[in-house]
């Protein structure tokens, strides 16, 4: 007979979690255990991360719901990875009071409290490890002058541009060759909106925009 288990799953709201273990990818963890070890999932709540004060229970209801339901069934929680719990060794400890057994999966079903108490106070060495290391990566580079900013945010933004160039050179190359304010007042009067949503063009943009295609300017 299969043994009863909570799956309990918990994702970022702005991001499919930390880990970059989305929700899916942790039921299909979960799911694969439970077969393997003959469990039967008896039911599964998600939790969408709130960001800050998340390692604080009552910001968890998804897992004080499936923290009752195993205590109603007497069974296990199961998840996919350490941290999808926390990576907070107090929370952790708190949850342990809570006398309902977890079980996470890339640590195997024999692991007990104990242990995840050791896995979880390395987790969140190495965090506050990581957070140092970050921070000091960041003011050495200030300290060199190094401008700092988002690499993705910026790769985003370059291709924006690059689709928006491609939309305007069939009229830009029309309007080759003229001044740019008046190349600017043709794109205005043409409703053709701006770039970061305005309504009408400055001759910066237009110039950049040319550049970047190779048209020369008026």
């Amino acid at each position: 007979m299969s043994q009863p288990v909570i799956a309990y799953y918990r994702v970022s709201r702005e991001k499919q979690g930390r880990s970059g273990l989305g929700l899916d990818g942790q039921r299909r963890l979960i799911s694969a255990f439970a077969t393997n070890e003959a469990m039967e999932i008896a039911g599964e709540f998600t939790e969408v991360e709130t960001g800050k004060g998340a390692d604080a229970l009552e910001r968890r209801p998804q897992l004080a719901a499936a923290l009752r339901n195993a205590k109603k069934l007497k069974c296990p929680i199961v998840v996919a990875k350490l941290d999808r719990l926390s990576r907070d060794v107090a929370f952790i400890a708190g949850l342990m009071a809570k006398r309902v057994p977890f079980i996470v999966t890339e640590l195997g079903r024999d692991i007990d409290a104990f242990m995840l108490h050791v896995y979880a106070a390395v987790a969140e060495k190495e965090r506050r490890n990581i957070a140092e290391r970050t921070r000091l990566a960041l003011a050495e580079a200030k300290h060199r002058g190094k401008k700092l900013g988002n690499p993705q945010q910026a790769e985003a933004n370059k291709l924006a541009a690059a689709v928006r160039d491609a939309r305007l050179r069939p009229i830009l190359e029309e309007l080759e060759g003229l001044p740019l304010r008046e190349i600017c007042a043709e794109l205005t009067d043409r409703r053709i909106p701006a770039p970061r949503g305005g309504e009408s063009w400055n001759p910066m943009s237009v110039l950049r925009s040319l550049r970047r295609l190779g048209m020369r300017t008026g």
